[in-house]
């Protein structure tokens, strides 16, 4: 295996080996090395070598001015390397790092991590949007990124100041859908936390300290072959992921064993450990099992799901302690249904040291880079207006509007341009529109159109069966490629193989785009059945937020993904469905006001020219509606009367308070539909926040928090917090009330 893995870094290496012929070699050429060995073929092929020297000597150059006492493995890992994600790459560093040093000279290394991330505030803040990763520039253009986003930047800023730095994320929260990413800074010999754009007058402090507390598994993908103290998740030709859990809550070591239905453990079988978010078990780590059947993770003190696998036998179970086994007991193809109870870690907040004062004088300077980023001209305006100039009519204004907000807020003229131009008649999107998936946007139409004359889709996918070499090792994360990037390289891995016969499609004047459930192309018509689901229950269940539906193949569940802003929800729009033939799982789950899952899982066979009835099972508590704490109601009685009320003390700019205003905004016409008063409460001297928290014996006086009351002071509803499972608790609450 150490002989594949050298022979792949010598063959990327040839270019760079060309390059620097026989003359001697310089202090960058090390570190040039260290990249191409373990650079991924989308980097490869979007950017030439002047590009990695440019940047490796710009790292060394800051290096040696700013004087941190880094130990190599840390500066080679963690400064060196440019990708921090899933972003396009870009000149930030080489642009940037002069301002950035200049703005740090003088402080120590940990001072100069926070005021990076004051820089980081100025540029940008919290706003959520689609799944495409932004690069640095583009978050800077656009003033505004998820939470991703803002860590990708802050690594980038962190890293060209010569401050060790990676993103950490959960993939999937335990307590509530959705996940978070952040940033670690290595500072005098260990690695700590803070929020991304979000600085904070101390290191490790951050909103997000109750709900990590709660978490069940922490990542970070570090570039290289790297080896340190961290629970390793996998090792790839490209980088290593690695499990930073122990660093934030008390974790344990839990083993899965798994067994053939003698009890025998099995070796080789494949272990899946996930997490119930979004309406699925979400895969978060995988394994094979040893010789005794074993394969361990370190996680968080609450339930994970493990999903064993080998050859066509399976099997589930919750990993609620130290040790569990997992039976291989259905068949690939067994029509069963299964329950399973699933409970999210206690919240125990991270102390926080830092003083009142220290906190108040940061919040004015938070008020202050507030006012500089939105004074900053932002956006894309400029080119959109010039393009808009140049073309007005309405295939400009089609074009512009098949393109995302994201897209408009960072597209290039040249792509533009290159899009016109292609238009023959009337505007198409499934023609002209130069977005396929999540790839980065930069022109192909004029470049693929002048060299090829393919006819048919046919012609085009037999043309990139024979002229792209499929990639199937050395893009581990997949990492998306333009089309014009695999045009050049002439290879790609399968998902950017059918990203590129889309847009080659489009290049030839056909129709083309990806099919909207699996992610393929749609030129081969595969046989299909349809599936239609009976309610079990009440309410009006919603796609990723209840339930999800996923192919089983090949031993693990590929879930199929709708576009959340579609018509998609709610479950009545989306079935009857036709589905290719195949082995599914429907799962639905009922989230508590604890966290808790009460989940339910269908497994069936489609098959072709038939129709399968499912049933959707919601689960339900047998008493979820208890009184949780006492508040004094004299004091609202003017504006409530008699009976329930939503009562809501919200923060100004923080992200746990941005998601909560958004999800009440949302629910409007349901408050409106309930009919009792909602109280938005600005709470000036804290008095309101302190009462609801201490009556519900919360320790923290962290905002938001939404309660529901009654007029004798009862408390029967309370949100603290992160809870982005908000909206969808107050739907299932106020009905009750």
């Amino acid at each position: 295996m150490k002989a594949i893995r050298c022979l792949a870094a010598w063959l990327l290496l040839l270019p760079l080996l060309t390059a620097c012929g026989s003359e001697p070699r310089g202090e960058a050429d090390p570190y040039i090395d260290f990249l191409y060995a373990y650079m991924p073929h989308p980097d490869l092929a979007a950017h030439p070598l002047a590009f990695w020297q440019a940047n490796v000597e710009k790292t060394l150059e800051v290096r040696d001015r700013m004087g941190w006492d880094i130990p190599e493995r840390e500066f080679r890992h963690f400064v060196l390397p440019l990708r921090v994600n899933n972003e396009p790459l870009d000149d930030f560093r080489t642009l940037y790092a002069d301002t950035l040093c200049a703005r740090v000279a003088g402080m120590d290394i940990g001072a100069a991590a926070l005021e990076i991330n004051h820089w980081c505030h100025e540029m940008a803040t919290y706003q959520p949007s689609d799944g495409r990763t932004s690069s640095p520039l583009q978050t800077i253009q656009r003033g505004v990124g998820r939470c991703g986003e803002e860590s990708v930047l802050t690594v980038a800023a962190l890293r060209a100041a010569g401050i060790p730095a990676r993103q950490v994320y959960t993939p999937r929260w335990a307590h509530t859908d959705d996940n978070h990413a952040w940033v670690e800074v290595f500072v005098d010999g260990k690695w700590h936390f803070m929020g991304a754009c979000e600085p904070e007058p101390r290191l490790d402090m951050a909103w997000f300290t109750g709900p990590v507390s709660r978490a069940l598994i922490l990542h970070t993908k570090v570039f290289g072959d790297y080896h340190g103290d961290e629970d390793v998740i996998q090792r790839t030709p490209c980088y290593t992921e690695i499990n930073v859990i122990r660093g934030y809550v008390p974790a344990r070591r839990s083993v899965v064993t798994v067994l053939d239905q003698t009890g025998r453990p099995v070796s080789g079988a494949n272990v899946e450990f996930k997490i119930y978010n979004y309406g699925e078990y979400y895969t978060v780590a995988r394994y094979t099992t040893d010789r005794k059947g074993r394969a361990a993770l370190d996680m968080g003190k609450g339930d994970m799901v493990a999903w064993a696998a080998k050859e066509d036998r399976f099997g589930l179970a919750v990993i609620d302690g130290d040790a569990v086994s997992v039976t291989l007991d259905h068949r690939v193809g067994e029509a069963f249904s299964l329950e399973l109870d699933i409970v999210p870690p206690a919240e125990d907040p991270l102390p926080s040291g830092a003083t009142e004062a220290e906190v108040a004088r940061n919040a004015e300077r938070l008020r202050t880079e507030d006012a500089l980023r939105e004074a900053r001209p932002k956006g894309n305006a400029a080119v959109v207006d010039a393009f808009l100039a140049a073309h007005p009519d309405a295939n400009a204004r089609a074009l512009l509007a098949s393109l995302s907000d994201k897209d408009r807020g960072d597209v290039t003229a040249d792509v533009l341009e290159d899009a016109y131009a292609h238009i023959d008649g009337e505007f198409r999107p499934e023609r002209d529109c130069p977005r396929v998936e999540l790839e980065a946007l930069k022109p192909y139409f004029e470049e693929l159109g002048a060299e090829l004359a393919l006819d048919s889709p046919e012609a085009v996918a037999e043309w990139v069966e024979k002229q792209i070499e499929p990639d199937t090792r050395l893009n581990p994360q997949g990492l998306r490629m333009a089309p014009i990037d695999v045009w050049r390289s002439r290879k790609a891995d399968a998902a950017n193989r059918n990203i590129f016969y889309v847009a080659l499609c489009r290049a030839m004047g056909l129709d083309a785009a990806l099919d909207a459930l699996t992610g393929d192309t749609q030129l081969i018509a595969k046989p299909k059945g349809r599936v239609a689901v009976r309610l079990e229950g009440t309410g009006d269940p919603e796609y990723y937020h209840h339930f999800t539906l996923a192919r089983i193949e090949e031993g693990t569940a590929k879930l199929l993904t709708f576009d959340e802003d579609s018509d998609h929800n709610p479950w009545t729009k989306v079935f009857p469905l036709a589905l290719e033939e195949g082995y599914y799982m429907l799962t639905t789950g009922t989230r508590l006001a604890d966290g808790s899952v009460l989940s339910h899982a269908e497994f069936f066979t489609v098959k072709a020219d038939t129709e399968t009835d499912v049933p959707l099972v919601m689960r339900r508590a047998a008493d979820q509606l208890t009184v949780l704490g006492t508040m004094d109601a004299d004091r609202f009685l003017p504006q409530t009367g008699r009976g329930y009320y939503l009562l809501a003390v919200l923060g100004d700019r923080d992200e746990p308070s941005i998601h909560a205003r958004r999800q009440l905004e949302a629910l409007a016409p349901v408050l409106a539909e309930w009919g009792r008063p909602v109280l938005l409460e600005k709470d000036e001297d804290g008095s309101i926040l302190e009462m609801l928290c201490a009556g519900c014996k919360s320790d923290s006086r962290q905002k938001p928090v939404v309660t529901i009351c009654d007029s004798f002071g009862r408390i029967v509803y309370f949100s603290q917090g992160y809870n982005t499972s908000l909206a969808e608790d107050l739907k299932r609450v106020l009905p009750q009330l």
